[in-house]
């Protein structure tokens, strides 16, 4: 009798990055304002506490290339577009003042977007690379000129999330982008998509992202399965972004 082999499934791979997302928030709205109060920056073990904070911002850096890599999955498999968008759109606009009243000093802050309009947009772009992707006429019926079009939508896109100082700005597009260009159904296809994903990010934005690189292991043992379809489920990973960043804010205005 075979032994039963370990395996991850999507609730597992997004579960992770629920917690590291957290693990990060909580860092930055909270830990980082803690720092600032005379018992921490007094203490004897100040440089401990700031060291606990940057490991917990470089755990966080795991997060955003699973929500990347899951966009991509969702947009292949999905059977409704439009709803899909619509969700990010509807989550978006919810989480936007929790964003602000927890990451950014409790301001209503129109200079900052939370990383949902990102994921939005990073759909559009993927639909729209899409689209060129499966024309053959005209122009479009040579291959180069093609993937030439696809490349320039994701420079568009790429622009825009910087003009419009999107979380991750343009590397968070070139991140999705990279792994819709290179994702397929096998294990080897989908572990290279991510890693490249992740040098965009450590490339283009911050080498702290480099963390997210220890996402491989469990992505190693994805099995490419969604997991359990649980209405109870599908409610808590799409409320847990407003709702954390909210619980954030609100421990530090109780306790700091």
């Amino acid at each position: 009798m075979s032994e039963k082999r370990f395996e991850v499934n999507g609730n597992a791979l997004k579960m992770i990055a629920v917690i590291t997302m957290f693990v990060d928030h909580f860092a930055a709205g909270f830990y980082l304002h803690w720092l600032g109060l005379p018992e921490a920056f007094n203490s004897p073990s100040y440089e401990f506490y700031c060291d606990i904070y940057h490991l917990m911002r470089g755990i966080g850096r795991m997060a955003f290339p699973i929500y990347c890599f899951m966009l991509v999955e969702g947009f292949f498999h999905t059977r409704n577009i439009k709803n899909y968008c619509l969700r990010l759109i509807q989550i978006a606009i919810i989480s936007e003042i929790p964003f602000d009243l927890a990451l950014r000093k409790g301001k209503i802050d129109f200079l900052s977007n939370n990383v949902l309009w990102e994921l939005l947009l990073g759909l559009i772009v993927l639909c729209c690379m899409d689209y060129v992707l499966h024309l053959s006429e005209g122009i479009f019926e040579n291959e180069i000129v093609r993937r030439v079009a696809m490349v320039l939508i994701m420079f568009l896109g790429m622009g825009l999330a910087y003009i419009t100082k999107l979380d991750y700005r343009h590397a968070g597009i070139a991140c999705i982008a990279v792994i819709y260009f290179l994702y397929g159904a096998t294990k080897e296809s989908r572990l290279t998509a991510f890693a490249v994903g992740v040098l965009m990010l450590t490339l283009m934005s911050s080498k702290t992202e480099a963390y997210a690189a220890a996402m491989l292991v469990p992505l190693f043992f994805y099995n490419g399965k969604k997991g359990s379809d649980s209405v109870a489920l599908r409610r808590f990973f799409y409320s847990f972004y407003p709702v954390h960043l909210i619980l954030i804010y609100l421990l530090r205005v109780i306790f700091i």
